[in-house]
């Protein structure tokens, strides 16, 4: 048997609401495809691949060389690059001294992912074929897989143990939409309507973050959507509105 369900509350209708159904999430981009990630090594191959057409093998290697040396000078600075951004971001208070660790963990990851993966991939293409040029685009293609692929992992893995700080703020927006929803009575397709119309992104939901206030911040955000529901169904039911103005 499932875990009983959990009821929020019942709405004006008589349904009942469930309490996952308030839950406030980012609406997710589409997952990085294979296209995606050709697209991102097209630049370096295709430099290479140009020189293998139009100049000659001379300079391929010089090309070659300057790339294997170029791969890994990129990712440390990359890495760098990122984590003072972060640290920039905590000491101005936009992030938390915990999202600021996660950021520093994962930047590491894409560092040695990235360094792993274009050495296995490279040196595993070398086991099959002695060709320089399949071999480098080989790293790469391995570089960002794996880089990829670590990040994830260990991203899930800390996730087990903590929230990052987009969760915390997703929290609150979540805690002050049942309160309005309640407030409203608001059914099962009102919700959903409301979820719709806030078209939350991650960079929108970590603003939240520097407001003193939050969940004032975030019920004046929400309130506004909420309300228009609520007019819609009143214009569609005479009866007497449950939320009656005070004073």
């Amino acid at each position: 048997m499932g875990k009983p369900k959990q009821i929020a509350y019942t709405a004006f209708d008589g349904t009942e609401i469930e309490a996952s159904a308030l839950n406030i999430v980012i609406q997710k981009k589409k997952a990085v495809s294979a296209n995606e990630l050709a697209r991102l090594a097209a630049p370096k191959g295709a430099q290479i691949l140009y020189n293998a057409l139009h100049i000659g093998p001379r300079l391929i290697l010089r090309s070659a060389f300057q790339l294997l040396r170029a791969n890994m000078a990129t990712r440390v600075i990359s890495v760098v690059v990122l984590l003072v951004i972060d640290k920039f971001s905590l000491f101005r208070g936009r992030i938390s001294f915990k999202q600021f660790l996660i950021n520093v963990v994962l930047a590491l990851m894409l560092l040695v992912g990235g360094t792993a993966g274009w050495m296995l991939g490279s040196h595993a293409f070398s086991l099959i074929m002695e060709n320089l040029i399949l071999g480098i685009l080989a790293g790469i293609i391995g570089a960002g897989v794996l880089s990829a692929g670590l990040s994830f992992i260990v991203n899930k893995i800390i996730h087990l143990f903590t929230t990052d700080d987009t969760e915390d703020m997703l929290a609150i927006y979540t805690q002050a939409f049942t309160v309005l929803a309640n407030e409203h009575k608001l059914n099962h397709d009102e919700i959903t309507a409301v979820k719709d119309s806030l078209n939350m992104c991650k960079q929108f939901v970590q603003d939240l973050f520097v407001e003193e206030d939050k969940i004032t911040t975030a019920n004046a955000m929400l309130e506004p959507h909420v309300q228009e529901q609520y007019e819609i169904r009143n214009t569609k039911d005479t009866r007497k509105p449950l939320i009656q103005s005070k004073g």
